[in-house]
């Protein structure tokens, strides 16, 4: 799902909020690119596709704090291992769940548009649209903050729902049925190990990715 996998990405030097646009836009041009040449392997690749995902978004997104907004009440109970297991593990997750999404990803059916309004809490909200299949494009709102110099994606909001309140949902049912170890244990189990770097693999996508780097 393309909307789920842009709570992801986005970095690039930060301040004022304008730049927070530009770096959107930088971030989801070079994706848009990479994809545009090598859609068709990378389809046929889903350790590939992950991989690539893992690599370009993973320095863009805080994951230590979404999972504490996911873990909610949870996270004061969550020893400092546990809190780091839950992030790494639902990150993880998430790729594997969403990656198939960026093949969707083209030049012209994601945009960014002008006016990002910095919010109460700090954040800049950046609004997208995406061209999603639906009769008109859906309206996404990307939460950077910058961090070190880089703008890192908090949140994404559409349709009026914020993505890591609607995955603390999902997780308080769990953790409340399970218990917050066998929740993270069962998160590590689905999530994808250490993947290697995808332009390293001995296939099509592979060697297309290395093509790209040479460029």
């Amino acid at each position: 799902m393309l909307t789920a996998l842009l709570v992801l990405p986005a970095g690039a030097a930060a301040e004022p909020a304008d730049d927070a646009e530009t770096a959107v836009r930088a971030q989801l041009g070079r994706l848009a690119g990479i994809v545009a040449a090598c859609r068709l392997p990378l389809a046929a690749d889903a350790v590939a596709l992950r991989s690539l995902v893992a690599r370009e978004l993973r320095p863009e997104a805080d994951v230590l704090h979404g999972a504490q907004v996911v873990l909610g009440r949870h996270w004061q109970d969550a020893s400092p291992v546990q809190r780091r297991r839950f992030a790494e593990a639902l990150f993880g997750t998430l790729v594997a769940r969403y990656a198939s999404g960026l093949l969707l990803l083209t030049a012209d059916n994601v945009r960014v548009l002008p006016g990002s309004e910095t919010q109460r809490d700090g954040t800049v909200a950046v609004q997208l649209e995406v061209d999603a299949g639906l009769a008109r494009p859906l309206p996404v709102f990307l939460h950077l903050r910058a961090r070190g110099g880089r703008w890192v994606v908090h949140d994404a909001r559409w349709e009026g729902q914020s993505f890591l309140l609607s995955l603390r949902r999902v997780y308080a049912e769990q953790i409340a049925r399970r218990g917050l170890e066998r929740v993270i244990e069962s998160l590590e189990a689905t999530a994808p190990g250490k993947l290697p770097p995808p332009e390293r693999r001995a296939t099509a996508a592979g060697r297309c990715l290395l093509a790209l780097e040479s460029v």
